[in-house]
């Protein structure tokens, strides 16, 4: 053994290259035993894919340092050492830091919670889970085609709240403007159509425009809104445009029942054009 121990001190290069191949073997047969533990505690594939990804990064960041520390004629103070380990962790698991720094921020501020309909980064749905490092979208299809379900689930990263601008449909006093425009031709009794939406919109939007009011009494004191000038009520407005005449009905609606309001409305007013020859779709 003595022998052994002063071949090692008079060549340091072959101890360094048997230390070095010992540390990797060990090294590797403790990848794969945390890999096996990935493997049977993480059950989403897709999850397990992204932390095995993320924890090659670290080993390779804490072999590289290792093997620096052995073959480096310097001698650094250690603090410099567990620098570099933890600078080097960072950048490999920035994402995941920088999810729970979100998380932080949706928990206390809230841009949003389960059940709210959220765009983010051009895709729009419902909110229907919040985890540690995303949150999960039930995805809708876009406005023009009725914002209907598609079925789909989004899983978006918690750190897309500071790389991408969230429009909340739910925030504020949970209900959004829509409107519908009415083309008609030149010649058609225009304003007995607008009484006739007038009354028709009223039907469907009046009673929310009256719940709205306290709704956005109550976001008043939370956001800076002069709600004593805002029109809650349904309206009209006409425009002539590329030789027809455009009624434009604008309403409040609960964000998730827009399109059967909207499909109510077309309904009545398909029939009202039908029973009145005066009045002509365009």
């Amino acid at each position: 053994m003595q022998d052994i121990i002063q071949y090692f001190n008079q060549n340091p290069m072959i101890y360094k290259l048997l230390s070095s191949f010992i540390i990797l073997m060990i090294y590797f047969k403790l990848i794969r035993i945390i890999n096996k533990l990935l493997f049977k505690s993480i059950k989403d594939n897709g999850v397990y894919y992204t932390t095995r990804k993320r924890l090659y990064y670290v080993h390779f960041v804490i072999l590289f340092v290792i093997f620096i520390i052995m073959w480096s004629e310097s001698r650094l103070d250690l603090t410099i050492y567990v620098g570099f380990i933890s600078a080097g962790i960072a950048i490999a698991l920035r994402e995941i830091f920088t999810n729970i720094a979100a998380l932080l921020i949706i928990v206390i501020q809230k841009p949003f919670v389960v059940g709210d309909r959220i765009t983010v980064n051009d895709r729009t749905g419902d909110v229907i889970n919040q985890k540690i490092f995303h949150f999960v979208v039930m995805e809708v299809s876009p406005k023009t085609d009725g914002e209907q379900s598609t079925g789909k689930i989004v899983h978006i990263p918690n750190n897309y709240i500071f790389l991408h601008s969230i429009t909340n449909a739910n925030k504020g006093f949970e209900y959004i403007w829509n409107e519908i425009n009415v083309m008609l031709t030149l010649d058609s009794d225009w304003e007995a159509a607008k009484a006739e939406l007038e009354a028709i919109v009223n039907k469907h939007a009046q009673p929310l425009a009256e719940e709205a009011k306290e709704k956005v009494h109550e976001a008043s004191r939370m956001y800076r809104l002069h709600y004593e000038n805002l029109t809650l009520t349904p309206l009209i407005y006409i425009t002539v445009k590329n030789g027809v005449i455009q009624l434009t009905m604008r309403y409040l609606t609960d964000p998730t029942n827009s399109r059967v309001t909207e499909d109510l409305i077309w309904r009545e007013i398909l029939q009202y054009t039908k029973d009145n020859p005066a009045i002509k779709l365009a």
